[in-house]
This record gives C-alpha cells, sequence and structure tokens, in this order.
C-alpha cells in the first residue's frame, strides 16, 4: 500500500449538459467510495468542471480506472497539481491538426492508387514500418507538379480548437512545435495559418517545379519527431514534465510516451495504450488539462 499523499486535479469536459451531470454523480460516488475529500471545485467553462483533491496512489490508480470508463461521455484526465501547466506542445498534423492524412489527399486528387490508403492504415497502425512506407509512397509521386500539392491545400480543413490551443499556448509566451511525418508543401502552410512557432517535418525533393519522388531529408518517422522533441525541451532549458505531446499514429508514440502528458487523440488502439490519456470530443480539453479557463482561451 501507498500512503504518501499528493494533491491531484480531475478535469472533466462533457459533451452535453446530461453527460455532465451524469459524470459528476459517477465520480461522486467514486470519491464517497474511497472516502477521498474533494477540496475544491471550479468551472472552467460552462461543461467543464476541475475537481481538487488530495489522497495516496493506490487510491489515486483505483479511481482513475473507474473515472475514465466516463471516456464515452467526456474528455477527462487526472493528474498531479504539480507542472500542471505546459510550457511547450508538441503536435502531429495529419488527422491531429488537420482532418486529414496528407498522403491519402494527394493520391484521391492525383495519384488514384488503390495501394495509397492500406500503406498509410497499416504505418499508422503500427503493422508497417512508417520509414518503408513513406519511400513507398513518396516515390509514386515522381513527377507532380509542385503546385499541384500545394493547391490541396484549399481541401483541407483545420480541427476545430486546434487554433484556439496554439494561440493562447502562444499568447503566455510558451513553444509550440509541429512535429509532422507529412510533406513540407503542405506543412509549412498548414503550420503557419495555425500558429506554431516552429514546423518539423519530411522534405519533398523538387526538380523544375516537378517531384523527383525522392526525400530531400533524412526520413522523420517516429524516432525523428522524438529528437526534434527533445532538441526543443534542450534548448528552451525546460523540464520535460511541463511538455505536452498529442498524436493518433504509431509515429507519435515515442514523443507522446517521453512527454510529462502524452495525449491520444481519435488514436489507433496502440497509441491510446502508450498515452498517459485517451480523448475525443474536444481539442481544447488540452487547455482545460492545463487549468485555462475559457476567459483566458483566444478563440
Amino acid at each position: 500500500m501507498s500512503y504518501k499523499c499528493f494533491q491531484f486535479v480531475l478535469t472533466l469536459v462533457a459533451t452535453n449538459e446530461k453527460n455532465y451531470k451524469d459524470c459528476i454523480a459517477f465520480i461522486k460516488n467514486i470519491f464517497n467510495e474511497r472516502e477521498v475529500l474533494v477540496s475544491q471545485s471550479k468551472n472552467l467553462s460552462n461543461l467543464v468542471l476541475d475537481i481538487y483533491f488530495t489522497c495516496n496512489l493506490d487510491d489515486f490508480n483505483f479511481m482513475r480506472k473507474k473515472i475514465y470508463s466516463l471516456n464515452k461521455k467526456a474528455d477527462l484526465l487526472m493528474q498531479k497539481v504539480e507542472y500542471r501547466k505546459k510550457k511547450l506542445i508538441a503536435c502531429d498534423m495529419d488527422m491531429t491538426i488537420i482532418n486529414v492524412e496528407t498522403i491519402d489527399l494527394i493520391n484521391d486528387h492525383l495519384l488514384k492508387n488503390n495501394q495509397i490508403s492500406n500503406i498509410t492504415k497499416n504505418a499508422m497502425s503500427g503493422n508497417m514500418s512508417f520509414g518503408k512506407s513513406i519511400i513507398i509512397r513518396t516515390k509514386l509521386l515522381k513527377g507532380i507538379k509542385k503546385l499541384e500539392i500545394i493547391n490541396l491545400i484549399n481541401k483541407i480543413n483545420i480541427n476545430e480548437g486546434v487554433e484556439s490551443v496554439i494561440r493562447t499556448m502562444n499568447s503566455y509566451g510558451y513553444h509550440t512545435i509541429l512535429i509532422s511525418g507529412g510533406y513540407d508543401l503542405i506543412a509549412n502552410i498548414i503550420g503557419k495559418k495555425v500558429g506554431f512557432k516552429e514546423i518539423r517535418c519530411n522534405i519533398l525533393e523538387v526538380v523544375n517545379n516537378k517531384l523527383t519522388g525522392n526525400l530531400g531529408n533524412t526520413i522523420l518517422d517516429k524516432k525523428g519527431k522524438l529528437f526534434y522533441l527533445k532538441n526543443s525541451i534542450k534548448k528552451l532549458n525546460i523540464k520535460k514534465d511541463v511538455t505536452l505531446a498529442v498524436g493518433d499514429g504509431d509515429n507519435d508514440i515515442d514523443m507522446i510516451k517521453y512527454s510529462g502528458l502524452g495525449v491520444a487523440w481519435n488514436a489507433y488502439k496502440k497509441v491510446k495504450l502508450a498515452a498517459d490519456v485517451s480523448i475525443k470530443f474536444s481539442f481544447k480539453s488540452l487547455l482545460y488539462f492545463q487549468g485555462y479557463s475559457d476567459k483566458e482561451i483566444l478563440n
């Protein structure tokens, strides 16, 4: 048994009024069952509640397992109060910041190759190495005009809440980094539009305004994502406890596991198991988890 007590906070981000009330009632019962007292409750938004409490790790782990079963009704996080505010956020791009896998978008409009979507799915789920998958997929792009790739930007939507998260963290002086296994012709435009302070991605080799089918850099895979996360932490001279990483695919697992708070966003099962928490309803949960209220969030 672990008897040392710590200060914790539970953040509930519900999808509607009914789920909000149902979750609170369920949480209250769990707290009563373990005889854990709430020291303070605070609304961060209409359907967002912070619950502060103190308990030992055994009680915490028991309650977390039970309370996370509510994840069909809400985004939830239970964490220590210490290091709650993050000074760095590292984000994947495809299906995290934007609503598509960019290589599949390129395929749908330019290549129309039946293999591509299966290769992408296998890479994201961890059934094929990302390095192997991107070499195969990039070779298929040979001969496509650079402008044809750039024009696809108009078909990409930035996921709801993403810009609020990045603007808010930027406004408080924190570091925001887009670390994508996608291509520079899209990632640089998306990254600048959203407002990321740093953008890392794979670079397409272009000759005479056409793609050669080769990359112009060492492959940015899961090891590359972790490298850039560690590099930023070192440059900023911050503790990894105050970092947050979010993504959905196998390629994101290393940076998710290394960061202070690793978040799986609408992710593959393998990623959910590696992350500290899995969410799917609101990207702004990443701000609420840090204790930001609506008054402090930039829309």
